[in-house]
């Protein structure tokens, strides 16, 4: 199901963060480990590594005990997106 050229880890991660950009995982939602995992055929390990990946994003949340929950998007939140996409289009064009 997955190419083998990039990590297992990026790669679950690509498609988490797909199903929540469409919303088949909603914000609020608990990710659980161990359904990914079944789900996609892969291990735990490389999945509790995408969770981490997905973490730095802004994406989910690590709740200590709980698991993993998708964040919510605040307009606060869209607007710093913006805000960072504006610097790097802008250094990408002067380059």
């Amino acid at each position: 199901m997955f190419k083998t050229a990039k990590n297992l880890s990026d790669q679950i991660a690509d498609h988490l963060i797909e199903q929540i950009i469409c919303f088949k995982i909603n914000p609020g939602d608990r990710v659980l480990e161990q359904k990914v995992a079944e789900e996609l055929g892969v291990s735990r390990s490389p999945v509790r590594e995408a969770f981490r990946i997905l973490e730095k994003t802004g994406l989910v949340e690590l709740v200590p005990r709980c698991g993993v929950r998708v964040t919510g998007f605040t307009e606060r939140r869209i607007e710093a997106y913006c805000d960072i996409f504006a610097l790097l289009f802008g250094h990408v064009v002067r380059r």
